[in-house]
């Protein structure tokens, strides 16, 4: 009875949070169109699966034609996208059956997630903690940005996949955590490579404890055959083959795959045998992480610098650097860093401070001591890369629900009504103390300095010019122009493929690193070397909006290229501006070739 009474309050608790954010999103939701340019391409990725596209090929053919070159993303995430529309379809068509798949599975997803985060909880504290620790999930910025209406990037999933990870750790049967904990990071790993360093703090934990203990290596034994065996599946179910020649550093590839069976060859095997000699089995894992090592050098060398060592320098120098999601948490402005850190982050460091300190007899050291284990290795991979902040987020929920708990349980027990109220209030602090600091500071400055003002619905009174060009709406002219290839900034792209039937020069995904390099040549070089790079990729119109970031860039760099010339109102004679009525771009249809220098 009491396992049913938990069941409806979480689902009560989720319903109540998915109303909250379709709420929240309703605009975007009306759009019908992703959040971000990683959004836009997979719902592209995803309409061209389902209009025949091969599953073995995610080539995106409206990309930098006719050189396109094949996305770093396997389709995993896109079978419930493609299963709810299939599901729609019939009953409201394409289009909203593509707009209802795009709520509806970002949200199951949540609910999962807010499952997990209940499990994780009661694993180490009470009933009430852990439906507390689900409800906050709602709180938590940097996971509720992932798991909202509209957000169908892998993201969220990674965060589900690394709370299931975490949730087998307290499982007390070792063979069947083992092989659950496997096949989540080989399935975590399989979707992004992002989950790379907690998969291998979750591993270094289970050594460690077989080094230190024999009867522990039943765990470790089971993860890592189930983390080979499913690796070596999802690879062939997602590439169709197996090319040892075709080693890519941004996705599982064979030499990932032989680097991992190298060191399972080693230490299975010694762990089948435990060898009675600590000294030994440290031995024996090194010689198994040396050799996975030596055969990731010999057969991919150009990984070891990581996922982005093959990249264009140039595209690095003017892109990558300041893609703020990828960059460490020193480097962004300060308020994303307190709203992403200054929430769950913040209040489950302070507890599990604090807990450490007074080791309280309800909850057990070794159960506490694995929560803040991955919760640290979470947090230090999240002040890395912005984006892992949401798995830390979601590790943090469990000790920031214990904390608001006795917080509001001591609060209640005040004696002063006045005091009373004030402390119980206070409490919200804990839940939300980041975005309330952001809060009060925007309040005070727009009070002070009067802070700019941005119209959200159909009047556009105010709006920033950058972000009214790139509304559906605005985008959606473009389709008055007859099919083309357009250069347009690189987070601009995926929307125009979302919104019209042109194809763009790049967009902001690294496989097409030499597209990238060539559109930041055509926006950086003279009037007269653009021109052959416009020619060469047949280009016939440039889009662009004006306060672009990306544009700012080449104008401050490179004020006499073709966009500091275009910024100056000094175009070259082979460009014709086009105007479309009401719109804010700002477009150019490039000319017959010229029978003459240019100035």
């Amino acid at each position: 009875m009491i396992a049913f009474r938990n069941k409806f309050a979480l689902l009560l608790i989720w319903l109540a949070v998915c109303a909250l954010l379709i709420f929240i999103a309703r605009e975007q939701i009306a759009s019908g169109v992703g959040w971000d340019p990683d959004d836009q391409l997979r719902q592209v990725q995803l309409r061209d699966w389902l209009a025949g596209q091969s599953w073995f090929d995610t080539t995106q053919y409206r990309i930098a034609a006719p050189d396109s070159q094949p996305m770093h993303w396997p389709r995993l995430i896109e079978i419930p996208l493609a299963l709810v529309m299939l599901l729609l379809t019939p009953i409201f068509g394409a289009a909203l059956a593509e707009t209802g798949a795009m709520i509806i599975v970002p949200l199951t997803a949540l609910g999962i997630a807010m499952w997990l985060v209940f499990k994780i909880s009661g694993a180490v504290f009470d009933r009430k903690v852990a439906l507390l620790a689900a409800a906050l999930t709602a709180t938590a910025v940097p996971v509720i940005i992932q798991l909202r209406p509209m957000r169908i990037d892998h993201h969220g999933w990674q965060i589900v996949l690394a709370l299931v990870a975490l949730w087998t750790m307290f499982w007390p049967d070792k063979r069947k955590g083992g092989i659950t904990l496997g096949l989540a990071l080989a399935l975590w790993l399989a979707i992004s490579l992002e989950g790379l360093p907690l998969s291998i703090a979750f591993i270094a934990l289970l050594a460690w404890r077989w080094v230190v203990s024999l009867d522990e290596g039943t765990r470790l034994f089971w993860t890592l055959t189930s983390f080979l065996g499913g690796s070596v599946i999802l690879y062939l179910a997602t590439q169709g083959q197996f090319n040892s020649a075709l080693n890519y550093c941004d996705a599982i590839s064979p030499a990932h795959l032989f680097a991992c069976a190298a060191g399972a060859a080693i230490i299975l095997p010694a762990i089948r045998f435990g060898p009675r000699s600590i000294w030994l089995r440290v031995v024996l894992l090194a010689a198994a992480g040396i050799a996975a090592l030596m055969v990731m050098y010999f057969t991919a060398p150009q990984c070891i610098g990581g996922a982005f060592g093959e990249l264009d320098p140039l595209v690095r120098q003017y892109w990558l650097v300041n893609v703020g999601e990828g960059l460490p948490v020193w480097v962004q402005e300060w308020k994303t860093s307190v709203s992403l850190l200054g929430g769950s982050i913040f209040v489950g460091f302070v507890t599990l401070g604090y807990l450490w300190w007074k080791r309280p007899t309800d909850v057990l050291p070794e159960k506490l001591l694995l929560i803040g284990y991955a919760f640290l290795w979470s947090f230090i991979v999240s002040l890395l890369v912005q984006r892992a902040s949401a798995v830390a987020a979601a590790y943090a929920l469990p000790l920031m629900a214990w904390a608001v708990q006795r917080a509001f349980v001591r609060a209640r027990l005040i004696q002063s009504s006045v005091v009373r109220i004030f402390a119980t209030a206070s409490v919200v602090f804990l839940i939300m103390p980041g975005p309330l600091v952001i809060s009060l500071y925007n309040n005070v400055e727009t009070k002070v300095g009067g802070g700019k003002v941005a119209a959200m619905g159909g009047d556009t009174k105010g709006v920033d010019s950058e972000e009214l060009c790139k509304m559906p709406e605005s985008l959606a002219q473009l389709n008055a122009l007859p099919p083309s290839q357009i250069v347009a900034p690189f987070n601009l792209g995926p929307k125009i493929l979302v919104k019209t039937p042109h194809s763009v020069l790049a967009t902001s995904h690294h496989r097409n690193d030499s597209a990238m390099a060539s559109q930041i040549r055509i926006f950086a070089s003279s009037p007269n070397k653009a021109r052959t790079l416009l020619e060469k990729y047949d280009v016939r119109y440039i889009v662009v909006c004006p306060d672009d970031p990306e544009m700012q860039i080449y104008a401050d760099k490179h004020p006499d290229g073709l966009w500091g010339k275009l910024a100056g109102k000094n175009k070259p004679y082979w460009l014709q501006p086009v105007y479309l009525r009401d719109s804010p771009l700002l477009i150019w249809r490039v000319g017959p070739k010229p029978l003459r220098n240019d100035m």
